[in-house]
């Protein structure tokens, strides 16, 4: 009987005991399977790969991370970012490890995705709330106590709101909704894409600005005006435009930061947005997010037209080269025939003893302009003679007279090699252009040495007038816009080069959190 009493003792303890260690892995692992998976597909949104950021050797952290493994289901790394990936997952007990991993994420990239397991309770007032340390990424915190979602990066205050779903999770991607909010824009009048010119100076944030405030219809007009008033309407904002500033249109790259232009003022963050020709190029890619590209643009040149040539030269090009030689040649030689019979032949007319008498007059018949009667003992050489001078006086006038209608021209330029032989000179007025970015490195040079720097619109008009001067500008759908305004007299004598010197893409800059809307 006792040992009954034993067995029954021994398997309450092992059934007790067993149901001891169920209790303690579901502490480990506090996430329902189903529910951690709605936390990662709406945190990470259809992301294929992911980096993991994982501190702490407890029962509870490593239970979270191989759940999370096998739920995630596609590629990842451990505690190393791949650039290629932007979701994030970062899991921890203390929030200290959690922060040090979020500095390690580049969060100023707009698709950066976040989410935080924290293996613990969380506080009201910890630091994973802060949310300056998360900049542009989406970001849903999830601890013991409760889940936590970053909310838009595109309202402003960004705060965590407590959520009660996973599906409140979700970070919105597609077209959103700015609220009214209102937005620093900028950009300068370059035609055809923005004729805005008249401002006023005011400050705003702190910043001074030229600000443009025309009431004049004409002057909000523009292809890219017209394309940032359809993305306004759509993104429910308002706005501000500004003139670039630093004495540049876009700025320069100068080490680890940019100066000036609209590109510098989107780095400092005094605007939103910014349009106005910006080209879809590396240098300001690494410093500011730019849209995807709406249309290719070239750079042309408008080149003088050729002028008819005029040279008292051009009098021998309706016969070749060859044939004025073999002219000169049979010419010669027939009048030493005719010298030399002159002086064995007593029929002969002594007036052609004299070799000058002699050329004097066969040039004379062979352009049918003298026809002495007295030529005893040369009848028949003479008549052939006279005869071949019609024929080539025939061919020469007929072509002459061809190439009076329709005179030569010098050559056309229509490429690069011609325009730099053509030793033409180019200026716009503004800041001296970036030649790496509008010139081949074969051409940089050259072109760099013939551009002269422009301070009015009088002095453009001068270089035009005096000639061999170059006009710059960009086609867009097979029209020429030159970079600076002149005069529409002044393109009479103009034409538009065959070939450009690059083509570029034009996009518009933005702030990351507004990047994926314009896209869109």
């Amino acid at each position: 009987m006792w040992k009954c009493v034993v067995l029954l003792g021994l398997t309450g303890n092992f059934v007790g005991g067993d149901r001891n260690v169920m209790i303690d892995f579901q502490r480990a692992s506090w996430l329902d399977d189903q529910d951690f998976k709605g936390m990662i597909d709406y945190s990470f949104g259809g992301s294929r790969c992911c980096n993991i950021f994982v501190e702490g050797v407890t029962d509870g952290v490593n239970a979270l991370f191989h759940q999370f493994i096998k739920l995630y289901g596609h590629d990842y790394t451990v505690n190393k970012i791949n650039r290629k990936c932007n979701a994030y997952f970062l899991l921890a007990e203390e929030s200290t490890s959690l922060i040090s991993a979020v500095e390690k994420v580049p969060t100023t990239i707009a698709l950066t995705e976040i989410l935080i397991i924290f293996n613990a309770e969380i506080e009201k007032n910890s630091l994973l709330f802060n949310a300056s340390i998360y900049e542009n990424a989406n970001v849903n915190l999830v601890s013991r106590t409760g889940r936590w979602s970053l909310s838009e990066m595109f309202l402003l205050p960004r705060v965590f709101k407590k959520v009660s779903s996973n599906s409140d999770m979700k970070h919105n991607k597609g077209i959103v909704d700015l609220e009214g909010r209102e937005l620093q824009v900028a950009t300068f009048y370059v035609p055809p894409l923005s004729y805005l010119s008249t401002s006023e100076n005011r400050t705003v944030n702190g910043i001074e600005g030229e600000f443009f405030s025309s009431n004049d219809t004409m002057e909000w007009d523009g292809v890219e005006v017209k394309l940032f008033m359809i993305i306004a309407k759509q993104l429910n904002f308002t706005w501000m435009i500004r003139k670039p500033n630093g004495g540049y249109r876009y700025g320069r790259a100068m080490n680890s930061t940019w100066h000036g232009g609209m590109i510098g003022q989107l780095f400092r963050k005094e605007v939103d947005l910014a349009f106005g020709g910006i080209w879809f190029m590396y240098d300001p890619f690494r410093y500011v997010n730019l849209s995807v590209p709406w249309y290719q643009v070239s750079i042309h040149f408008l080149v003088p037209r050729p002028h008819p040539i005029i040279n008292f030269w051009a009098l021998t090009r309706p016969i070749t080269l060859e044939v004025w030689i073999a002219v000169a040649v049979t010419i010669a030689m027939q009048s030493l025939n005719v010298w030399f019979k002159a002086w064995i032949n007593p029929k002969v007319p002594s007036r052609f003893k004299s070799f000058s008498n002699t050329l004097t007059e066969l040039i004379g018949r062979l352009v049918g302009s003298w026809a002495p009667r007295k030529t005893v003992g040369l009848r028949v050489q003479l008549q052939l003679w006279h005869f071949a001078g019609l024929l080539i006086v025939t061919a020469y006038s007929s072509s002459l007279a061809a190439r009076l209608t329709t005179p030569d021209y010098e050559q056309r330029i229509d490429t690069a090699d011609q325009f730099l032989k053509a030793n033409l000179t180019w200026g716009r007025e503004g800041p001296i252009p970036k030649f790496d970015d509008y010139f081949e490195e074969q051409y940089r040079e050259k072109m760099r040495e013939r551009f002269q720097s422009e301070n009015s619109p009088d002095e453009r008009q001068s270089k035009i007038e005096q000639g061999n001067y170059a006009i710059v500008g960009k086609i867009i759908r097979s029209i020429f816009f030159p970079e600076n305004d002149i005069h529409s007299s002044d393109l009479h004598n103009y034409r538009v080069m065959k070939e450009g010197f690059g083509k570029y893409y034009v996009c518009f800059a933005t702030q990351p959190w507004l990047v994926l809307s314009i896209d869109r």
